[in-house]
């Protein structure tokens, strides 16, 4: 790590997500589609994980991606969106799929960004400074700006796409890079190695498939017996091919999903998807969860929850990542990456966890009152009684623990558990903690053995449920829907 970054990276902790504001690029063929002469470009995003960076939200907007060739001009391949960056050390996410681009010789992918914007917590014991002022110890505080800029990478040997070819990129964007702190916090897209690109699936992705599609959730625009839909106020639109066989997963209990398979979720209702982008430039969902199955779901929000007084303390505090707002309510709908809630749990609120496609059943301990809510977690809730403000105040209904987003270095391994170290102070472990992972369920991206190609200190980045770790069954806090081996 470099020295200028030291004190900063060693003062803060961090939860890092991404998503899309404008939803997936796509370009779908319907005729002549062997056309000679193009081939296909399929663009996804992931994150190198970062070394104790405390940034709990970063909005990134892409202004566009072109691709240089080795004569004539740039080619472009995505004409720009935003992008938080909350999920990208665990998960992928797709830029852009199925996009026409013209045989030839490509010599770099040159990538645009916006202005950035982002909150951190300091939990470096004492003031850290920057040009948004000077940020006290154990505040939450936002992040000074990136400015806009446009990075290049040049790829180590010409790329050479072919007439009717489909070739995937896969982008990872560095955030640990980019920040400095020689004089006070900056952010510099600048510094070496920011962004990376490369051509070879990740180790561990199944055959005939070049990326995961992680956890996208959203409200069901349209179902078929072939495909769903899926707007996020937050992230956009994603549609992805089902069939009759792809596994639904019902979190919940009042609008029970009877048949276990699509035919049974409505529209209108909430979904999170996992999928896998093939490489033929489709994504293919492998699992469905109803996270709220109702036709008139209530407006939700979802973020990270972190350490704070709002409202004199008795309430909570939520960084927003994502949010599905059937009623259009314009607070909410203008709400950007970032935000702050702060919440009161209402008395009649129920808390239940999302355990997707992991084979724990509805979780009874660790989760299941307001005492359980931890720094860290990250919770879906629905609202209602919004107020806006510098932070939005709203009543929270009902609760629904999902995935955090966190790294570190295995420590141990026994069984199918794991301990980290290196996680975000902020959580508070003092030892380091266990994290469970479940043979056939759990996701293992950048091995092929599983469990057993971990050892100490293998850096790692999970998508887990964070229990309390004093009422979790077993005293175990993490449950992991994802590893990745870096």
């Amino acid at each position: 790590m470099n020295s200028k970054r030291a004190l900063f990276l060693l003062g803060i902790s961090a939860i890092f997500i991404l998503t899309s504001c404008s939803g997936l690029k796509t370009a779908v063929c319907t005729t002549n589609c062997t056309v000679s002469g193009n081939a296909t470009l399929n663009l996804t995003l992931s994150d190198t994980p970062p070394a104790g960076v405390g940034v709990i939200s970063f909005t990134l907007p892409i202004s566009g991606i072109s691709l240089v060739p080795t004569t004539g001009s740039a080619v472009s391949v995505y004409s720009g969106g935003n992008f938080e960056l909350t999920r990208l050390q665990s998960d992928s996410a797709p830029v852009a799929v199925g996009v026409s681009v013209p045989e030839g010789s490509y010599t770099a992918i040159k990538v645009t960004l916006g202005t950035s914007s982002g909150v951190f917590i300091n939990a470096s014991g004492g003031s850290i400074t920057s040009s948004k002022g000077t940020c006290v110890a154990n505040a939450v505080c936002p992040l000074p700006a990136g400015a806009a800029t446009s990075i290049t990478f040049t790829f180590p040997s010409a790329l050479t796409l072919s007439a009717n070819q489909t070739q995937w990129i896969g982008l990872d964007f560095n955030l640990n890079n980019a920040i400095t702190s020689s004089s006070g916090i900056t952010v510099d897209f600048g510094q070496a190695n920011v962004l990376t690109a490369t051509t070879t699936a990740p180790t561990g992705i199944s055959s005939g498939n070049v990326a995961n599609i992680d956890d996208f959730t959203g409200i069901v625009k349209a179902i078929s017996s072939s495909s769903i839909t899926l707007n996020s106020t937050a992230r956009g639109n994603l549609t992805a091919s089902i069939s009759s066989t792809t596994p639904v997963y019902d979190n919940d209990p009042l609008n029970p999903c009877s048949s276990g398979t699509p035919s049974c979720i409505k529209l209108g209702s909430i979904v999170s998807l996992q999928g896998v982008l093939t490489s033929a430039g489709v994504v293919d969902a492998t699992s469905l969860d109803i996270i709220n199955g109702s036709t008139t779901p209530a407006d939700e929000v979802e973020g990270t929850i972190y350490p704070s007084t709002c409202n004199g303390g008795s309430n909570l505090g939520l960084i927003l990542a994502d949010s599905a707002v059937p009623s259009a309510n314009a607070t909410l709908t203008g709400l950007s990456y970032g935000a702050g809630f702060c919440l009161t749990v209402s008395p009649t609120a129920s808390f239940l966890v999302d355990t997707g496609f992991l084979p724990t059943g509805q979780l009874t301990a660790g989760f299941s009152n307001s005492s359980d809510i931890q720094a860290g977690q990250v919770v879906r809730v629905n609202v209602s009684n919004v107020v806006a403000g510098s932070v939005v105040d709203a009543t929270a209904t009902n609760l629904v623990l999902r995935y955090s987003r966190l790294s570190g270095t295995v420590n141990v391994v026994t069984g199918n558990n794991f301990s980290i170290n290196g996680l975000p102070t902020y959580l508070g472990f003092t030892l380091s903690p266990l994290v469970a992972t479940y043979s056939g369920s759990t996701i293992f991206e950048g091995t092929t053995q599983g469990i057993n190609g971990l050892s100490n200190p293998s850096p790692v980045a999970i998508r887990a449920l964070y229990l309390n770790p004093v009422t979790a069954q077993q005293g175990i806090p993490f449950l992991a829907a994802k590893v990745r081996l870096n």
